[in-house]
């Protein structure tokens, strides 16, 4: 079939939302996956596809120390083929980024910016039959968007996590095309969120979510009270990246001064500590034990987060929606207090 194949290396482009969710669906309503698909998906081999912003030892180390609800293989992107190695028996790990544009009157907007981390399988003998049936007399850009509709409908999604981008990847991404914006995630530092410390709890969780075969719903809010009551008399360390802020109308990050990180966190009554991303990664590397918060915000959706550093337990997580509504708020850390406040009365009664 003609040389467009040889592009569906980079077919990881597909439609979901969520900081961490393991199910059938990732939208809509939760659905637990079928006790066959997780059958099958505990069958196959993981494929890892490295990404260059995290050296591939320590790649190779965070897998060794989070995953075992399957074997895996770690290879660079360069390395990876999709086409030669969808009929295998495997499963996919990869980072994915696309945009979504709205066309009116010929002309293409930018709507929304997607970016995750996916861990997916495929229904070879459907996507090879369908492939079969394509018409060689089609032009090339027509069938690599027929080929790329195939595999997106023989899917199955089992878990995925957001990425958090920063504002230069974000207005950059605008004006390039998808296979641009996934060469983007794949070579440059363009996440808050996925750093090695931070991916390493997001496997921990993952894989302990897929082993007991639990579905996980990001958009439900819930908390470990026992747990979250703990921060009442321990310290909570904060991301440095959390404290910022995105202008509504422009996508632009910037830097709260003080005053205004004094006010955001003026509603959390107990102990923080901010952390720079690099002192988070080797506190996370070395197992020291604390909790953090986790931040994450793609377009108009917000995810807040309370992590344990060793095990990479969820102890705490709220979902903030809203059209315009881009930045923590001071109102939100305000619950969050109040939440550790009651957990702690109602154990001590």
């Amino acid at each position: 079939m003609k040389n467009y194949l040889i592009l569906l290396f980079a077919l990881v482009s597909f439609t979901g939302h969520s900081q961490i969710s393991v199910g059938a669906r990732h939208r809509g309503k939760p659905a637990d996956l079928k006790k066959e698909t997780l059958e099958r998906f505990k069958s196959t081999t993981t494929i890892f596809v490295l990404s260059d912003v995290i050296n591939a030892s320590e790649y190779d180390q965070i897998l060794k120390d989070t995953w075992t609800v399957t074997p895996y293989e770690l290879i660079s992107r360069d390395d990876f083929s999709l086409i030669n190695m969808y009929k295998g028996n495997y499963s996919f790990a990869t980072l994915t980024g696309f945009k979504v544009v709205e066309k009116q009157f010929g002309i293409e907007t930018p709507k929304s910016l997607h970016t995750y981390f996916d861990i997916r399988m495929y229904d070879a003998e459907e996507i090879t039959k369908k492939l079969g049936k394509l018409s060689p007399s089609l032009s090339e850009k027509k069938l690599e968007k027929k080929a790329e509709k195939i595999f997106k409908e023989n899917k199955k999604s089992i878990a995925k996590f957001y990425l958090f981008p920063d504002t230069d990847f974000v207005v950059t991404a605008f004006t390039k095309k998808n296979e641009e914006i996934m060469n983007s995630i794949y070579t440059e530092d363009v996440f808050f969120n996925y750093t090695s410390g931070m991916l390493k709890n997001y496997l921990q969780k993952t894989n302990a979510l897929l082993d007991k075969e639990e579905t996980y719903w990001m958009y439900k809010k819930d908390f470990d009270a026992e747990k979250i009551a703990s921060l009442s008399s321990q310290k909570i360390y904060v991301p440095e990246y959390i404290t910022q802020k995105t202008n509504a109308w422009n996508a632009n990050i910037s830097d709260r001064d003080e005053e205004e990180v004094e006010k955001l966190f003026k509603g959390y009554g107990f102990d923080y500590e901010f952390i720079n991303k690099e002192d988070l990664d080797k506190a996370i590397a070395s197992n020291t034990e604390f909790y953090y918060m986790r931040y994450i915000r793609i377009n108009a959706e917000r995810f807040l987060q309370v992590v344990n550093s060793r095990t990479g337990e969820v102890i705490y997580r709220d979902y903030f929606p809203g059209l315009l509504s881009y930045n923590l708020k001071a109102k939100n850390l305000e619950y969050l207090s109040k939440i550790i406040a009651k957990s702690k009365k109602k154990l001590a009664k």
